[in-house]
C-alpha cells in the first residue's frame, strides 16, 4: 500500500511542477502577452506577399509586411513592443512553417522596431534585422532615451486614465477607458522588460535580395518622415512597401525634413507599383496618395511661411494655417486630421524659422 502510495506521489510530481510554473508564469508576464490574439488583419497582396494590417489599439502597432522567400521569410517592421510581434509570429507560422531569416526596420519611430528582440529569440539559428545606417544611428541616439522617457511618464499617463475612469458617465465610455487602462499597464509593465536590439545589417542606399522566386529591393530614396526610411520593393509583383513615408493616416512631421519629403515621394512614385502597404491603415492602389501628401505637404509650407513672413506668432500660425489645411483636406484624410494638423502646422513653423 505505501509503495503503491508513494507511486502515485512520484507520478503526480510531474503534474503539480508544471502546474506551479505556470502559476508563476501567469504572476510573472503581463496580461497582454497571455493570450496570442490576432492582432492584425492578414491580407493577401500578391502571391506569397501579405500586409499584416494593425488592428486598433490603445499603443498603436504599426502594420507589417510578410514576404515569402524560397527558404525563409522577411518581415518589414516589428511594432510597439514584443508581444505584438510574437502575435504575428504565430500569424506568420500558419501561413508558412519557412523561418524568418530578415526583418526590416523602415525607420526609428517606437511602434516600427521596439518588438525586434521577439525575432532572434524565436529563431536562434539566425535572423538579420536590416535598416538604413541612419535609422541604426537613431534608435542608439533617438530611440533609447525616448523609451527611458516614456517609463518615466507611463505612471502619469495611466494615473490620467484612471481618473478619466472614475468621471465616466455612462457604462460605454467605462467600458472603453477599462479596455485602454488595462493596455497600458500591460505596455507599461512590457516596456520596462524591453531589451533593445539593434539592426544587424546596414546599408546607405539600398540593399537588393535576389532569390530564385522573386527579388527585393530595400531604398534608401532621400530624407522624409526621418533622414533614415527606406522603402521596400517587389518589382515583379509591383508591390512597395512605404512604411510611414507614407500610409492612410495624417502624416506625423514631427521628425520629418518637410521639403525633402516631397522629393522622395516623387522619386518613389517614379517606381512601378500597384499595390502600395504603408505602416498604418489599409492596403492602398495606385498613385493617388503619392499626389495628395505632396500636395498637402506642399499647401503646409507655403502658408506657413506666408503666415510667418507677415510676422505671425507660433499660435497664430496654428490658428491660421490649420484653418486653412481643415477646409481643403479634412475629408481627404482620416477623421483626426483636425488634430493631428495642429503639429504639423508647429513643424512647419520651425524648420522656416530655425532651419537646420
Amino acid at each position: 500500500m505505501k509503495t503503491r502510495l508513494r507511486a502515485n506521489l512520484f507520478l503526480l510530481l510531474p503534474v503539480t511542477c508544471f502546474l506551479l510554473l505556470n502559476f508563476i508564469c501567469f504572476l510573472l508576464v503581463p496580461p497582454a502577452c497571455l493570450a496570442v490574439d490576432d492582432l492584425f488583419d492578414i491580407k493577401p497582396v500578391a502571391d506569397g506577399i501579405y500586409a499584416a494590417i494593425a488592428k486598433p489599439a490603445y499603443k498603436v502597432n504599426c502594420n507589417a509586411v510578410i514576404i515569402l522567400l524560397d527558404d525563409g521569410v522577411l518581415v518589414v517592421d516589428t511594432h510597439s513592443k514584443p508581444s505584438a510581434a510574437r502575435a504575428l509570429i504565430e500569424q506568420i507560422k500558419k501561413l508558412t512553417p519557412k523561418p524568418v531569416k530578415y526583418v526590416v526596420n523602415t525607420h526609428f519611430h517606437w511602434d516600427h522596431y521596439q518588438g525586434n528582440e521577439a525575432y532572434p529569440s524565436s529563431w536562434p539559428a539566425g535572423v538579420e534585422i536590416i535598416s538604413s545606417e541612419a535609422t541604426r544611428a537613431n534608435i542608439q541616439r533617438l530611440g533609447i532615451p525616448r523609451i527611458k522617457n516614456e517609463i518615466v511618464s507611463m505612471p502619469q499617463e495611466i494615473a490620467r486614465l484612471k481618473s478619466d475612469l472614475e468621471k465616466a458617465s455612462n457604462a460605454e465610455q467605462k467600458t472603453a477607458i477599462q479596455e485602454n487602462l488595462r493596455q497600458a499597464e500591460a505596455y507599461f509593465a512590457e516596456l520596462k522588460l524591453i531589451e533593445v536590439t539593434l539592426p544587424t545589417m546596414t546599408f546607405d542606399h539600398s540593399l537588393i535580395l535576389h532569390r530564385k522566386s522573386r527579388t527585393v529591393e530595400i531604398l534608401w530614396l532621400g530624407l522624409a518622415h526621418t533622414n533614415g526610411d527606406i522603402f521596400v520593393f517587389l518589382p515583379k509583383e509591383r508591390v512597395l512597401c512605404t512604411g510611414d513615408s507614407l500610409h492612410g493616416w495624417t502624416p506625423f512631421m514631427g521628425d520629418s525634413y518637410p521639403y525633402d519629403w516631397i522629393k522622395t515621394l516623387d522619386a518613389a512614385e517614379k517606381l512601378d507599383f500597384d499595390a502600395v502597404i504603408g505602416g498604418h491603415g489599409d492596403v492602398m492602389h495606385g498613385k493617388e496618395k503619392f499626389e495628395l501628401w505632396k500636395q498637402y505637404f506642399q499647401d503646409l509650407m507655403e502658408r506657413t511661411a506666408a503666415v510667418y513672413a507677415e510676422g505671425a506668432s507660433l499660435d497664430e500660425a496654428k490658428k491660421s494655417v490649420s484653418d486653412f489645411l481643415v477646409k481643403k483636406y479634412a475629408a481627404k484624410f482620416d477623421p483626426g486630421f483636425p488634430n493631428s494638423v495642429i503639429g504639423n502646422v508647429a513643424k512647419a513653423y520651425q524648420v522656416i524659422a530655425f532651419p537646420r
